[in-house]
């Protein structure tokens, strides 16, 4: 009788269960942006790891890097804010820009150390004319080295006075 009490109370009071937003790739999997875990929903792969797989070899993806920095200087991530792009009219046009990593001090821009990465200057600039903090890009270092695209961002980041962070293993170092 008290089995068949506990079941009747399970069936119409379902257990709650814990779960994550986020998008998976192809692979089923994807990272929790609030612990950096890599790890998969479906398919073989129930293995958990912090560094996403791709043909065999470990890497991180933005993401995760966003978040590594963002813990480490104490902000957050994928903040937006909305700004009037009208200045010929009355009528407000609005947009927004979401900026990868937001501090006290700092709104920054992350990216890999791929060709995508060379307009993070001009996001994290633009973030800072509307939220009154001061600019700074984050490269986030895929292979190892450091190359032809991180130096291109250092060197324009220098000129202009912008905060640069590199990211390669387990070392965050400013550059200015």
């Amino acid at each position: 009788m008290v089995k068949l009490i506990t079941l009747l109370l399970v069936s119409f009071f379902p257990l709650k269960a814990h779960s994550h937003g986020g998008g998976l790739n192809k692979q089923g999997c994807h990272n929790n942006r609030s612990t950096g875990d890599y790890h998969c929903h479906r398919g073989n792969n129930t293995k958990q790891s912090k560094y996403p797989k791709s043909g065999g070899k470990s890497f991180a993806n933005e993401d995760f890097f966003n978040l590594k920095l963002a813990n480490y200087l104490g902000g957050r991530t994928e903040i937006s804010y909305n700004y009037d792009y009208n200045i010929n009219g009355s009528t407000p046009r609005i947009a927004s820009i979401r900026i990868d990593i937001v501090t006290d001090e700092y709104v920054i821009e992350g990216g890999l150390d791929k060709r995508s990465s060379l307009d993070s200057i001009q996001q994290a600039v633009f973030a800072s004319t509307l939220t009154g903090k001061k600019p700074a890009v984050a490269i986030y270092d895929t292979n190892g080295s450091w190359g032809k695209y991180e130096h291109r961002i250092f060197s324009s980041a220098k000129k202009l006075g912008v905060k640069f962070f590199w990211v390669s293993g387990n070392q965050i170092k400013e550059l200015n």
